[in-house]
């Protein structure tokens, strides 16, 4: 079925040739022939058979009836009106007025809410092609012929119907799934590295002893030296590669900017993995399982949830086996979801000063220091676990030092020569970096079982 403006381009076609037929017989001061005065003829009948089809397509053009009906909601207050105030005051409002502006003025690439207003029938409409406008024309049955069209397009119909004409557009930009949480390495050291490091550490104190005093020997000062150890910060190749045609690249210009994105994201994933429990051979020493012993004998929670009182005695008690020195930067890790159980512990305990805050500008603090969550932490235990480890307190920055070979940026590569035959393009995201624990004592651990 024809449109509206086809319609009217059938109808002036047919009008300018009876016209034209005519005006020669004129100008020739004679009647017109057999052929012509059936040529006449035929075309006066298509645009008498126009007419009325005409009519009732502009009778169901949204906008041509808010222009003709209500001329001063689009145009603004003080222009003319042929009928007054609206019918629908919020459709004919300022804003609806500034949405179809941008509609119009953008070519259809810009619309506000207020469009939408068209599902009441008083001359707004939903974009054509969005699942709102197929529903609405399904529903009322106006417009037959653009429904069919529309809703064969949308659910795989056949082009007979007019679904092969309908444009279904793809929003430029893809949706990224959010990053977990990796607080490790923003609570640690992080240093630059351009080889290999050894970092020496003292492993003892020494010793002083009391000095005789006497007149008739000689008695000397004692006591014992002070043992030093080390660690050695290397760096580990950790990275990914992704493929990619020519022709996807060229025709999603999207693309290339998720497929990096999503290589930067993969890389960290990893890395935070290594950091809290990599094994320390040929790859990063995790955190959890290599600090202080913190709480010593692990706190059992009853039954399969967290005990308050038990988890709440335990978070107060390995503050006070972290020494003096490293209270003041001290911070907690864990995951989320032993957060939130903290938080029900404390509104279960009902604690006059609670234990878990939450500063203005939204840093959680715990005791007053901050928290960092990690996903990779270790979660509460659930059933008859002994020994989970799933909080760690301290001064990250003293305990945990972390070296990343060449500097803190993940390197980015474009390898265009390896596939280039097979018309693909890799992209290659890689970084080197190691993770030690340096100072054991620096950082606490909760352990907490069920029993």
């Amino acid at each position: 079925m024809a449109n509206l403006l086809e319609m009217k381009q059938q109808r002036a076609h047919a009008l300018n040739k009876a016209e034209s037929i005519l005006n020669v017989c004129g100008e020739a001061q004679r009647d017109p022939t057999a052929a012509e005065s059936l040529d006449v003829d035929t075309a006066m009948a298509a645009v008498k058979a126009l007419n009325p089809k005409i009519a009732i397509l502009e009778g169901n053009n949204s906008l041509s009836k808010l222009f003709r009906e209500n001329p001063g909601a689009v145009f603004g207050a003080g222009s003319p009106t042929t009928h007054g105030m609206p019918q629908n005051p919020a459709l004919h409002s300022t804003e609806y007025a500034q949405s179809l502006h941008s509609f119009l003025s953008t070519g259809g690439k810009a619309h506000g809410d207020e469009l939408t207003a068209g599902a009441d029938g008083f001359g707004g409409y939903y974009m054509p092609g969005s699942e709102r406008y197929t529903q609405q024309r399904r529903a009322n049955g106006s417009l037959p012929g653009m429904s069919a069209a529309t809703y064969e397009g949308t659910e795989g119909g056949s082009g007979a119907s007019g679904g092969y004409a309908i444009s279904v557009p793809t929003v430029p930009q893809i949706t990224p799934l959010a990053p977990p949480d990796l607080g490790i390495f923003n609570a640690s050291l992080v240093v630059p590295t351009t080889n290999d490091v050894k970092i020496p550490s003292q492993a003892s104190f020494g010793t002083s002893t009391l000095k005789s005093e006497s007149t008739g020997t000689i008695a000397t000062f004692g006591g014992s030296d002070p043992t030093l150890g080390q660690i050695a910060l290397t760096a580990y190749m950790a990275g990914g590669l992704r493929l990619a045609s020519f022709e996807l690249l060229q025709d999603v210009p999207a693309f290339q900017e998720f497929i990096v994105s999503d290589l930067l994201n993969g890389q960290r994933i990893l890395e935070g993995q290594l950091l809290a429990t990599g094994t320390g051979s040929g790859q990063p020493q995790g955190v959890f399982g290599n600090t202080g012993t913190g709480t010593g004998s692990a706190y059992e929670l009853l039954g399969t949830s967290a005990d308050s009182t038990t988890l709440l005695n335990s978070l107060f008690d390995v503050t006070g086996t972290l020494l003096g020195s490293y209270q003041a930067n001290a911070s907690w890790i864990m995951s989320r979801a032993t957060g939130l159980a903290i938080r029900r512990a404390q509104m279960g305990a009902n604690l006059f000063s609670p234990v878990f805050t939450v500063d203005a500008d939204g840093t959680e603090r715990l005791l007053g220091r901050p928290v960092f969550y990690d996903v990779n932490a270790p979660a509460l235990p659930t059933a008859t676990t002994a020994g989970v480890v799933p909080i760690l307190f301290g001064d990250f920055k003293q305990g945990y030092i972390i070296g990343v070979r060449g500097g803190a940026g993940i390197n980015v590569k474009v390898l265009d020569q390896p596939w280039a035959a097979q018309g693909s393009l890799g992209l290659l995201a890689y970084r080197r970096l190691d993770g030690r624990v340096r100072r054991s004592e620096a950082i606490q651990q909760v352990k907490i079982s069920h029993s």
